[in-house]
Formats: C-alpha cells, sequence, structure tokens
C-alpha cells in the first residue's frame, strides 16, 4: 500500500502541476479556459480522493 500511495500522490501531484502551468502561462487564454483549467484540477484531487480511500479502505475498495 506504501507504495502504491506514492504511486498516486506523485501522479496527482503531477496533473495539479501541468494544470497549475495552464493557469500561470503568459499568453492569450480563450473565454472559460482558465475556468475549465479549475474544474479539471478539482476533478484530478475528486480522483485522488478516491482512489486513496479505495487503496486504504479494502472495504470501500470492492464498493467501487
Amino acid at each position: 500500500m506504501h507504495d502504491e500511495m506514492l504511486l498516486l500522490f506523485d501522479d496527482c501531484i503531477s496533473r495539479l502541476l501541468h494544470l497549475r502551468s495552464r493557469l500561470a502561462a503568459t499568453r492569450r487564454v480563450h473565454p472559460g479556459e482558465r475556468h475549465a483549467t479549475v474544474l479539471a484540477a478539482i476533478a484530478e484531487a475528486e480522483h485522488f480522493a478516491t482512489t486513496a480511500t479505495a487503496t486504504v479502505s479494502p472495504r470501500t475498495a470492492s464498493l467501487l
């Protein structure tokens, strides 16, 4: 479980940093692009929470 959690953290952090770079880019953005990026970050965090919960709670994993 320890190694799996580290991989989950690393994956989540990598994805969030990618989304962060999209927000921080000094370029013209399309209307709604930043909003969509924030929603994507929330979705990534939710995915991490669900997957991490299933990893640390075998009973929960069987329900997913």
